[in-house]
């Protein structure tokens, strides 16, 4: 935040990642963080869709990185995650598991 000027994107692979590093970001003075995934209220999305007069960062599965074009964008930051749909055929269960993106 403090070597760029303009918003943020950052592209995270789940919730959970995208909620830790909301943690770790705190609230810093005068930057505003939203959270953009699957479950964020649609109040979120018309939040990053409207831009802002202030800094954001603005943390993102990869599901937004083809459906969203943020305004204001100057940093993207892509951490090369990915969620995988995977099956376990001896349990026939199936999972999300991460792995790099190609």
């Amino acid at each position: 935040l403090a070597e760029r000027d303009g918003d943020v994107l950052c592209f995270l692979p789940g919730v959970g990642e995208i909620g830790r590093v909301a943690g770790e970001l705190g609230t810093p003075p005068g930057v505003e963080v939203l959270q953009v995934h699957g479950r964020a209220p649609a109040a979120v999305q018309d939040a990053v869709l409207a831009g802002s007069a202030g800094r954001r960062v603005v943390l993102a599965t990869s599901v937004a990185e083809s459906s969203l074009t943020v305004p204001g964008v100057r940093v993207v930051v892509d951490s090369g995650l990915a969620r995988e749909p995977r099956t376990d055929h001896a349990r026939g269960l199936g999972s999300l598991v991460t792995v790099r993106a190609s």
